[in-house]
Formats: C-alpha cells, structure tokens, sequence
C-alpha cells in the first residue's frame, strides 16, 4: 500500500532541531513527493526571501536544487489572524502556570531531542493537554470576545486540516505515489491523527498514513 509520513516540525532552528536533521530523515524515507504547509501562492515568495529561514524552507530549497522530488503546497492562502493570537497564548500563560510549564517542556525537549521528540506520543499529548488547558481557561474567563476569537481560531485549523486532508487524498488518487512526506507544524499532529481515525474507521483510506516514524529516545547532551 502506498504510505504519506506525516513529520512533525518546528518553524525555527534550535538545538537538535535543525535544517539538517530534517534533510537527512527525508532523505532516508526517499520520498517521491513532500507536501508542505504553505500555500501554492505564497510557497514561491518564502522560498525566494532571505528572511524566511526555518527548517522546512531551508530544506525545500535544497531538495529543489539537489533532489528528484515533486514539492506540492497545499495549504490555505489567507491567514485572517494578527498579533491577538499570540496576545491570548502569552495571556493564558500567564495566568496558568502549568500552561507556561507545558510549553517550556515542548521547547526545551525540541531543543534537546529535535524531530525525534516532536514526532512522539509523549510531545502529542503535551500538545493534547494545552489544548485542553486553553478550552478550560477560555471558559473559566467567560469573555464573550476571547470566546469567539477562541472558536475562530479552532475553525481555521479545521479547514486547514481538512482542506491538507483532501488535497492529499487527491493527488495520491491521480498521480499514485508510493511514498511521500508531509511536513506540517507538530501542534496538528494530534488533530490530524485524529480525524485519519475516523477515516480510517469508515474505511476510506486508500492509502497509509504514518505518524510514528522513529522509536524516540531522549537525546540529551
């Protein structure tokens, strides 16, 4: 059966986390094609600015130069949120410790252990708890603008999602790769394990998603 290897990533380099880390594991996996999370407008202009410098970019524009592999974007073009959402995290944060605490723990073991550690059971449910953490503290606050805000910006990730669901789901249907990879911030791993579930529950995979593709084991220094 054909497969996608869903990698989990951080948007900045750091510690064991690096371009180079993650261009070795694609090169291990010898993908066919690599879904990325921009969209098809915006993808060329990341790939063309110097600013633009995290993991994922770095590596595309390598394997543009170095590799035979199909790079499709398949995300949504508009993003229609500003500096608030980082306010409301920083907020929730701020005023629940063990908030703070979680992401410091995500931070410090990215640092420490890289893709290893984000591509794990341990970091999705990290990720799983602040996302409960942030549902309690929305609705302990019981602020009618934080909420809908809140419920705006889960809605977003759900048509993202679902729309990177699709577009995948299309392509292996047309051009039928045997193996590919899907690099996507590792905070949607959870959801999208999620919903390939219930995919897979109704019995509509055609082909074989895989979130697990290392063994992790800490990495410590």
């Amino acid at each position: 059966m054909s497969i996608i290897i869903v990698l989990g990533t951080a948007h900045s380099e750091g510690g064991a986390c690096t371009s180079e880390e993650l261009y070795k594991i694609i090169e291990e996996i010898s993908p066919e094609v690599v879904f990325c999370e921009a969209s098809p407008e915006k993808l060329p202009q990341y790939l063309k600015r110097t600013d633009v410098n995290n993991p994922e970019m770095n590596v595309l524009r390598r394997l543009i130069k170095e590799k035979p592999i199909e790079i499709v974007p398949i995300d949504v073009n508009k993003d229609p949120f500003d500096s608030r959402l980082e306010g409301m995290f920083d907020l929730i944060g701020r005023k629940m410790k063990v908030y703070s605490n979680a992401s410091n723990m995500i931070l410090n073991e990215t640092f420490s252990n890289g893709l290893f550690f984000l591509n794990s059971t341990e970091s999705d449910k990290i990720f799983r708890d602040k996302n409960s953490l942030e549902r309690y503290f929305i609705d302990k606050v019981n602020n009618q603008e934080l909420s809908e805000f809140y419920s705006e910006w889960l809605k977003w990730n759900d048509l993202r999602e679902n729309q990177w669901i699709h577009l995948i789901d299309n392509y292996f249907k047309i051009n039928k790769p045997k193996k590919a990879v899907f690099l996507v911030g590792a905070n949607h791993r959870y959801r999208l394990i999620d919903k390939i579930q219930k995919i897979r529950d109704r019995n509509e995979l055609n082909f074989d998603w895989h979130f697990f593709p290392f063994e992790w084991k800490p990495r410590r220094q």
